[in-house]
């Protein structure tokens, strides 16, 4: 049992008790206490009670460590909530920006899109087109090239059409084309086999675009009545030669418009 220290109110020397003795005797001048005891203990009858001097040391550096830990901690999070604000900022920045560059590279590709919205350059023809090209001639010009005939004379294509040129006349600011694609085609007369002409035969397209797949379809046969007889009554569409045709067609254009050619 731990005994409790108290002096002596008679002579001043230590009395000594047990923790649960109600009385007590001063062993130097014999006097007899009644022991009466508060309930109510302070924080340094507890600490001498249990011994907790010894941790005050401890507890004194835990509680330092811990205003540390904690201000560390506070510090962490206001740097990470620094750092998520300004990547928050950044990326929306970053977005905005990239949407302006979408938006400038857009309009700046439509702008590109319309100056290639007609057919400019010879260049831009491509094997396909020429295909194209040639059959559509080919229909067009045994539709309404043979002209007419009489009794005497029955004039026909001899051979097949061959290709001879083909122009591209374009403006600087794309307001539509005019493509001019000329032929070569031979003429026999079934009757008299040993009367053959050449005629040179100008098709002419307008408003070619890039992107039109049935853009081969509308052509215009440009060429006057071709006679075979002196008295015109057998006749085709076209010119005795090539640089006739040119002349008459091509020529022209090259006064508005920039002229290419194969």
């Amino acid at each position: 049992m731990r005994l409790v220290e108290k002096k002596c109110p008679n002579c001043g020397a230590n009395l000594e008790f047990g923790e649960k003795d109600k009385s007590c005797k001063c062993n130097y001048c014999h006097r007899a206490y009644e022991i009466e005891r508060d309930e109510s203990l302070n924080t340094s009858d507890i600490a001498e009670q249990f011994n907790l001097n010894e941790f005050k040391g401890p507890l004194k550096a835990f509680g330092i460590m811990h205003i540390i830990i904690t201000v560390f901690i506070l510090l962490v999070s206001i740097g990470m909530f620094v750092g998520i604000a300004y990547g928050f900022f950044k990326v929306q920045k970053k977005t905005s920006s990239d949407f302006n560059n979408d938006y400038i590279s857009k309009k700046n590709n439509e702008k590109k899109e319309t100056k290639k919205l007609y057919v400019s350059d010879i260049k831009e023809l491509t094997n396909d087109d020429y295909e194209d090209i040639d059959n559509d001639a080919a229909s067009t010009i045994n539709r309404i090239g043979e002209g007419a005939n009489d009794t005497n004379h029955s004039y026909s294509m001899d051979g097949d059409l061959k290709r001879e040129k083909v122009y591209v006349a374009a403006k600087n600011d794309d307001n539509g084309n005019i493509i001019v694609s000329i032929y070569k085609a031979y003429y026999k007369d079934f009757f008299h086999q040993e009367n053959r002409y050449t005629v040179f035969i100008p098709l002419v397209y307008e408003n070619i675009k890039l992107d039109d797949f049935n853009k081969w379809k509308n052509s215009t046969l440009n060429a006057p009545e071709y006679y075979f007889n002196s008295n015109k009554t057998s006749y085709t569409y076209g010119y005795n030669s090539l640089e006739e045709a040119i002349n008459a067609v091509v020529k022209p254009l090259e006064k508005n418009y920039k002229v290419t050619s194969k």
